[in-house]
């Protein structure tokens, strides 16, 4: 089942759960957040992303995060603590790296294996419009 949390609980609180509340857990279907497709008409920034998906999470602060909604080809990487902070109280304190638009997911699947972080590849279907966003260059192989 996939894990949604809000950029809050990803870079202030992640030891919370805002959007995921336990009663929610105890259903046989599948719940998923509402999202909604971006235009591109300007680049994302990650305040621009209220729901992520969890790709992936480790200790010390490793994760990989797709962004839900609004629905994009925008990846947030968490790659740990900068040195001396104890708390995750300030965004400032958390190593964040983003990955947007064609070519994204090959360069966020490299990163993260690079940390050691293991993502799960899947076929997906992609419409017409959107192909653009997956174009694959000999530089970004899996």
């Amino acid at each position: 089942m996939p894990i949604f949390k809000t950029t809050h609980n990803i870079l202030f609180k992640p030891d919370e759960d805002e959007l995921n509340p336990v009663e929610k857990l105890n259903y046989n279907i599948e719940i998923l957040p509402p999202n909604k497709e971006w235009d591109y008409k300007r680049p994302l920034t990650i305040n621009d992303i209220d729901i992520w998906e969890v790709l992936a999470e480790g200790s010390g602060g490793l994760g990989v995060y797709a962004a839900w909604l609004p629905y994009a080809e925008f990846y947030m990487l968490t790659v740990g603590m900068v040195p001396g902070s104890i708390q995750y109280r300030y965004v400032d304190e958390r190593k964040i790296e983003t990955f947007y638009g064609p070519g994204a997911q090959q360069k966020v699947f490299k990163r993260a294996k690079e940390l050691g972080l293991n993502l799960a590849v899947y076929n997906t279907w992609v419409d017409d419009k959107d192909l653009w966003l997956y174009q694959k260059s000999n530089q970004d192989q899996y």
